[in-house]
């Protein structure tokens, strides 16, 4: 047994004998999905995208782009006009980013209300990030579908409710009755149908949201015994369970929006649906937190008894009502990291950490090597953990992860989902390729602006109200807030130093606290700053300052064709009429007037047609709107030129192109991507604990339950039933003050345990200890008590071969533990990997990972 920097804490005497066979170190690829990999200093993933704009912004610019360019279907094949994806995720993109409509089938417009929600929210969220009035074209669109051919008729049994999952009736029509309406989605589709009211002022959609949550309080079960719903209307279309389990945060999120828009239903009734919503959380489900079906059921498609990427989502519920949930902190990150264990169960998926990142596919079951959904799923969720619970850890593990998720796109809007570079859901499913990424890259970089904020540019990065209209000008930002409720935080980050921040026209006061109504300021590199804004009971906002963008307007370009002044604004409705504008920098946007009139135009840049189109129809007008921006563009002298159609979508009622004029900034900065980054305060973790509160040892430290490890158990395997040791295996432990330590554990043939480290040196601690059960019931392939015979690697190097546990600690039920020291993480992770020898598994009860400076006091 060979034995490196080892030390323990008992009076053992082990003979070790030398090994020179290294374990596999810190994955890393020379490629991760669409572009080579690259990384920082200290191995850790960096960003493929150069651009001064940031990776996060292009993937942003990508995903627009598809659906500006999406292929509309018209009224001659679909009972309204709309882009072909408001109907059908069916499609396929040729390499020169061409987007093509397969023939289709029912099945493929199924997901009607999980893509409603990444069309309603990601877009909701880009208007008031951009300016960019598309949002309201598509947002409208798709929510005049369901509410006009996805709901139940009058006199079913859940009366004109939304038909979430509609697998039956004609393609491109309206959707048949007896098909699945799965209520959590319902709900979620609910959620985003208040939204859309709030974006855009249609009474309808608000009156449908209450209805909503009127029939959900009506059909509510009180009976703390049950869940309040069941999973479906009528769960014989699909034949599988009717239990309703995490994604019951769904529903009461949705009852949540809807009363804290100014409605609550009759005597209260939605209050009380609520309510018993959060009893069952905290009540049902969080105790059974470790459970495979209590974060599952939520996909459409299957039943999906298994851990997937509804933990995020019911991660995200806890953390906006947490005073709902006391013990937040513990059981949220308790959860979130359930996924790197249960979702890497089977080989085929090669779910693992790459260049320091954790990439796994949405459960143990679904689908192989398709891992940038599941990443694109949990990062910002970690992101907004790591912000509200002040978690480093958590911070960077979300940081990374979406880094490495937004590695998927090329620029023409081809998507590769698969860890080798192969399109393996994208390729087919529309919703996976660009409206979920934007949805969750907004997320990202409304919780990590600092970080992933473009550099040098202006953006309202999060607001916990909807932005209902926003104009980006020089030197002023101003937009209003759909209402502004007690404690109504903005955040934006912009290129200039504001010199007044206004609301409803009276001026706010800097403040180092936002405990009333004012702002902070937060400086950043290159002159940059966050500006956090507290508004209560006032919606209309405008930031003002010495901005470093210029504006060139419309009527002094060059322009060819028929074009028409009028109060600042150029017009025209002829093909081929055009504006030209010269300009040097590194960032561009055009900005015009939107409405129901609105034609199409071209945009060439350098000479090159763009992938995209400028779209001036709005369902309603709007004035001083972004209605093309490209950012991260080479420093250099560019030339933009604006070239009308001449015609307008299916859905204008003419054809007209109304711009303002030009923006464009030189203005050159780099604030970094958070290189560097990660914890570097002491981790401790029990393999196989399952408490909600963390177990406190006799020196007072916190030790929680251990998630972020990889057993290839296989497919569909429960990594907790097949792997772990969640019941006390004895009370009596030898050797230690701290018994509780070594009476659960990890086992199996080969296991490793990645832990996401911050640059420095390390000491790893690895606790053991041999509990067998009765010979009868555990029997060792010689006819005795169970043996653990194993070997250590951390970070690719063997630092023990051979160790028998029993011996090594002086028998059974005793304690043991090697120490090694002066351990540096590689690619941002130590890994400690533990194989079994001569057929016997290896075993692990807890282990302690210490900086070096905290471990020599």
């Amino acid at each position: 047994m060979t034995l490196r920097n080892l030390s323990t804490v008992f009076l053992v005497s082990v003979v070790f004998v030398a090994s020179a066979a290294p374990a596999h170190a810190a994955n890393r690829l020379d490629s991760y999905y669409a572009h080579g990999t690259r990384e920082d200093e200290n191995g850790v993933l960096a960003p493929w995208h150069e651009g001064q704009n940031g990776q996060l912004d292009e993937r942003l610019r990508i995903a627009i782009e598809v659906y500006k360019r999406y292929p509309w279907i018209g009224t001659d094949r679909a009972v309204m006009a709309a882009p072909d994806f408001i109907y059908n995720s069916h499609w396929s993109i040729t390499g020169k980013g061409e987007i093509q409509i397969p023939e289709t089938n029912d099945w493929m417009c199924g997901d009607l209300s999980q893509r409603a929600w990444s069309i309603i929210k990601g877009l909701t969220d880009y208007y008031r990030y951009s300016g960019d009035p598309i949002a309201l074209t598509y947002v409208t669109l798709t929510v005049d579908y369901v509410l006009d051919y996805g709901l139940t008729d009058a006199g079913h049994e859940w009366p004109r409710f939304p038909i979430s999952t509609p697998t039956r009736g004609k393609v491109y029509g309206k959707c048949m009755q007896d098909t699945r309406i799965q209520l959590d989605l319902c709900a979620r589709l609910g959620e985003d149908v208040l939204k859309a009211y709030k974006l855009t002022g249609e009474e309808r959609y608000w009156e449908a949201a209450r209805h909503w949550a009127d029939v959900f309080a009506e059909k509510c079960n009180f009976d703390p015994a049950f869940p309040p719903w069941n999973r479906y209307v009528d769960p014989s279309v699909v034949g599988w369970s009717d239990k309703l389990t995490g994604s019951t945060t769904m529903v009461c999120e949705f009852l949540d929006e809807v009363i804290a828009s100014g409605y609550a239903g009759e005597n209260g009734a939605l209050m009380r649906a609520r309510d018993a919503g959060r009893a069952c959380i905290r009540h049902q489900l969080l105790p059974r937190w470790t459970d495979n079906e209590v974060w599952g059921r939520q996909y459409w498609d299957w039943d999906n008894p298994v851990t997937c990427g509804i933990v995020s989502m019911c991660v995200d519920y806890m953390l906006k009502h947490r005073g709902a949930f006391p013990n937040w902190q513990n059981d949220l990150r308790n959860i979130m990291p359930l996924v790197f264990a249960r979702n890497s169960v089977d080989p085929n998926s090669c779910g693992d950490t790459y260049s320091g990142v954790w990439a796994f596919p949405e459960s143990s079951t679904c689908c192989g090597t398709s891992l940038s959904y599941n990443q694109y799923t949990a990062a910002p969720t970690w992101i907004r953990y790591g912000v509200l619970a002040d978690s480093e850890w958590a911070r960077e593990i979300g940081r990374r992860m979406i880094l490495m998720a937004t590695y998927d796109s090329e620029t023409n809007g081809v998507v590769k989902d698969g860890l080798f570079g192969d399109a393996v859901a994208t390729g087919e499913w529309s919703n996976l390729a660009h409206p979920w990424p934007l949805c969750q890259v907004m997320e990202a970089l409304a919780w990590m602006p600092e970080t992933f904020g473009p550099v040098r540019e202006n953006h309202l990065m999060r607001s916990t109200s909807v932005v209902t209209c926003i104009e980006y000008a020089g030197g002023r930002v101003a937009y209003t807030t759909f209402d502004a409720p007690p404690e109504t935080i903005d955040v934006a980050r912009l290129a200039f130093m504001p010199q007044a921040v206004t609301a409803n026209g009276k001026e706010l006061e800097e403040r180092p606290e936002l405990d009333a109504n004012g702002y902070r300021i937060d400086t950043l590199p290159n002159s940059d700053c966050i500006v956090t804004i507290r508004h209560d009971n006032a919606g209309r906002v405008e930031i003002t300052g010495q901005d470093p963008q210029q504006f060139v307007a419309a009527e002094t370009l060059a322009r060819t064709g028929a074009w028409n002044e009028r109060r600042g604004v150029m017009t025209t409705s002829e093909p081929e009429s055009s504006l030209t504008c010269a300009f040097e920098g590194n960032q561009v946007r055009v900005t015009g007037d939107v409405g129901p009139g609105g034609g199409l135009a071209e945009v060439f840049l350098d000479g090159k047609k763009q992938q995209t189109f400028i779209d001036c129809w709005s369902p309603k007008p709007r004035a001083n709107q972004t209605i093309y921006s490209r950012s991260g563009l080479k420093q250099d002298e560019h030339t933009l030129r604006v070239v009308a159609l001449g015609r307008g979508n299916p859905v204008s009622g003419g054809a007209e192109v109304s711009l303002r004029g030009i923006q464009y900034s030189a203005a050159q900065g780099n604030s970094g991507f958070g290189s560097g980054g990660g914890p570097r305060t002491a981790q401790r973790m029990i393999f196989g604990y399952t408490g909600r509160t963390d177990y406190k040892d006799s020196q007072g430290n916190a030790w929680r339950p251990a998630s972020e490890f990889v057993v290839r158990s296989g497919y569909g395997r429960d990594v907790m039933k097949d792997a772990l040791w969640t019941e006390r295996r004895t009370m009596y432990i030898g050797n230690t003050e701290d018994p509780e330590l070594y009476r659960y554990g990890i086992h199996g043939r080969e296991f490793w345990v990645n832990l996401t480290t911050g640059p420095g040196r390390y000491t790893v601690r690895l606790l053991f200890a041999s509990t067998p059960l009765h010979w009868f019931l555990e029997k060792d392939k010689d006819g005795g008590f169970v043996k653990h015979i194993l070997n250590v690697d951390i970070n690719g190097d063997r630092l023990i071969s051979g160790m028998d546990v029993e011996e090594a600690a002086g028998g059974t039920f005793r304690a043991y533990d090697a120490v090694f020291s002066d351990i540096a993480p590689r690619h941002g992770i130590i890994e400690v990997r533990l194989t079994g020898c001569d057929e016997r598994e290896a075993v692990l009860q807890a282990l302690e990972l210490v900086p070096m400076a905290q471990s020599e006091e």
